[in-house]
């Protein structure tokens, strides 16, 4: 089958470069010239594992090639893909221009027939909206369709090959066909649905997850008022079958490219239509104020203050085993940091050149052992598994003051404690 993907950000390469994997011809298309010329050389702009190794395998079959020409993308598709990003305006709203733009161009280069598919995260009834921008400069037939994605960075090859499910979202008989085709290869159930349902599915399933995070923190920080263990609490909670062990470990709270963005817009999306969601609020609000609450810890077990003080910030991806910093809680702590007036190192092992871009008057460190070195504090943020294997009693020795606020309660706290270091985690004594 002949398929065109418009953007190569997260969703648009892994989902280009599985597709190809099954014998698609897949064409990606970016309007970043310089990214598609990357591209074409199997150069992948971000870390995502197993996706170069994808990548590579479909350019050498001559199944997965790179243009930013809509014509060439789209001339013989069946179906074209919308992985456009759709980010967060400042006051929390959704951004569809990039949707909007994608449509816009891809009426204007339909020849035949096409199932047009967003996979985007949008919100219900952009659907309507995209359909009126390709009538306007197009006469040729097509269907609207949405399959919206449920990758996690970090696992999103595996979850693509193996997804917990395939939603696709149609409102005919001829594009749902045609999707429950070419995702054949694909393990996982399907649902079938109208747009607006699947589209909703989306927001409904990452807001639920955010609810879960903030939930498990919240009773963390009981934990912490009584003297209670939050890992056995969450252990003994995640164990009922009709609520499950994941996202339910405290820390320091959420973030990323879709758990904020997501939240805030179905916040947005439902005031549109006349109501407020406090709940949700409620579920943002606990994770917004969590990086306070961890700071409060850091200066505690610093006597008070970290003026002047050095601090290592070990972790500053939002989550392991990706380079993506957007939204990220070391990006806050260090915010709030900078204003105590501390002194700030940090060292991750994939997202130091992303958050060099975005973070200023941090002295950025090549290894745990240079960020540790001469500091005041360990502050965990990100559970990296290479964070797992440090040897304890050589960064004690190398640290100032052997103290660790860990963020993700990721340390055997007894052996931390059994090395004479202060230690606090989150809804742990």
């Amino acid at each position: 089958m002949n398929i065109a993907v418009i953007g190569t950000g997260y969703v648009g390469l892994v989902t280009g470069a599985v597709l190809a994997s099954f014998g698609n011809k897949v064409i990606a298309l970016d309007v970043d010239k310089e990214k598609i010329s990357l591209l074409k050389k199997g150069e992948v702009p971000f870390f995502e594992p197993g996706l170069k190794d994808l990548v590579l395998k479909g350019i050498e079959k001559n199944n997965l090639i790179f243009t930013s020409s809509y014509s060439e993308a789209i001339f013989k598709a069946s179906i074209i893909f919308i992985c456009v990003g759709t980010p967060a305006k400042k006051n929390g709203d959704y951004d569809l221009s990039y949707v909007y733009s994608a449509a816009k161009s891809i009426g204007q280069n339909l020849k035949d027939y096409s199932v047009v598919c967003i996979k985007s995260t949008v919100p219900p009834s952009t659907s309507k909206k995209v359909e009126e921008i390709i009538k306007k400069v197009t006469v040729v037939p097509f269907d609207l369709a949405s399959c919206p994605e449920f990758l996690k960075e970090g696992s999103a090859v595996k979850d693509s090959f193996s997804p917990s499910r395939v939603v696709i979202g149609t409102e005919t008989k001829k594009a749902r066909d045609l999707l429950l085709k070419l995702h054949q290869p694909i393990k996982g159930p399907r649902v079938s649905c109208d747009l607006k349902s699947a589209q909703l599915i989306k927001y409904a399933a990452n807001a639920f997850l955010a609810t879960k995070i903030s939930f498990i923190n919240s009773i963390a920080r009981l934990c912490d008022q009584i003297g209670a263990d939050i890992d056995k609490v969450a252990e003994g909670l995640g164990l009922d079958p009709r609520i499950g062990q994941d996202f339910l470990k405290a820390g320091l709270g959420y973030g990323g490219s879709c758990f904020p963005k997501d939240t805030w817009a179905l916040i947005t999306y439902a005031k549109r239509l006349g109501y407020d969601f406090k709940f949700l609020k409620e579920v943002d609000n606990v994770n917004q104020n969590q990086v306070a609450y961890f700071l409060e810890k850091a200066v505690r077990l610093l006597g008070g203050s970290i003026k002047g003080k050095t601090v290592s910030i070990l972790g500053l991806s939002f989550k392991p085993n990706t380079d993506d910093v957007r939204e990220a809680r070391s990006l806050d702590l260090i915010r709030e940091l900078k204003k105590m007036g501390a002194k700030i190192k940090v060292y991750d092992p994939e997202a130091l050149n992303t958050a060099k871009a975005v973070l200023k008057g941090v002295e950025f460190c090549s290894s745990s052992d240079k960020a540790l070195k001469g500091s005041s504090a360990l502050l965990l943020v990100t559970e990296w598994e290479e964070f797992k294997k440090l040897n304890l009693k050589k960064i004690g020795k190398l640290m100032k003051d052997k103290v660790i606020i860990d963020g993700r309660n990721m340390f055997d706290k007894r052996q931390v404690k059994s090395l004479g270091f202060s230690y606090e985690g989150v809804g742990r004594k």
